[in-house]
């Protein structure tokens, strides 16, 4: 009885089968694809009807103007990668140095002092500073009278009302004044020291971690020291 004839098997006759090759698919069409699909376009056109000059004028636009949005975006990625990485390397260059931060709390370390800023925006009168440690114990009171609108810088030499030097921590410099009559406090603006830098923040966000205060995003720095 003939042996079954094997319907795939052709190696017997001296024929082999190869699988086709795995072709990978396109999600995106570049510059190449569009001119490909175009030129077949042309070549089978009916020459009786050819393409119209304004249709064919118009889907030349259109690539031409999705191309240049394109490139567009992937130069404002570049730029933008560029910013960044900028920004990284100059925060990182603050390690160890003063910034000016706006706020009204310091941090007093061994044999040192608390620095800032106040900012007027008017005429100010009968200015006080009031020093707070973390209890909200005012520990030192500083009058300064009258000062015109702008940026007047200050220093608490971090002893208390008695000459006394208060311990390493966490204070509170508050100011108030007068302004239109009426007694508010105002803005100010303190000095901190740079301990590290956290360059991994949530949306690409640079971050200072401050002595004593936490941290800071980089784009709120005022000035550095």
């Amino acid at each position: 009885m003939p042996s079954p004839v094997n319907t795939t098997d052709y190696s017997n006759i001296g024929l082999q089968t190869h699988e086709a090759p795995s072709r990978e698919i396109k999600k995106e069409l570049g510059q190449a694809d569009f001119l490909a699909i175009l030129t077949t376009q042309l070549a089978s056109q009916d020459p009786l009807s050819p393409v119209d000059n304004k249709e064919f004028i118009s889907q030349m636009s259109q690539f031409a103007s999705l191309d240049s949005l394109q490139t567009l975006v992937n130069q404002f990625g570049e730029l933008s990668n560029s910013m960044t990485s900028n920004q990284a390397l100059q925060a990182s260059a603050l390690v160890g140095r003063n910034v000016l931060i706006p706020g009204n709390e310091g941090f007093l370390l061994n044999e040192s002092a608390i620095a800032g800023q106040l900012n007027l925006e008017s005429t100010t009168t009968n200015i006080r500073f009031e020093i707070k440690d973390e209890a909200g114990q005012v520990v030192r009171s500083i009058e300064v009278g009258t000062q015109e609108a702008g940026d007047l810088d200050f220093i608490w030499d971090g002893n208390n009302s008695n000459g006394e030097r208060m311990p390493s921590g966490k204070y509170t410099i508050a100011a108030y004044g007068q302004v239109g009559g009426a007694t508010e406090q105002l803005k100010t603006s303190v000095v901190a020291r740079v301990e590290s830098v956290n360059l991994g923040g949530a949306e690409g966000r640079i971050l200072l971690n401050l002595t004593g205060l936490g941290q800071i995003e980089f784009s709120e720095v005022k000035e550095i020291g």
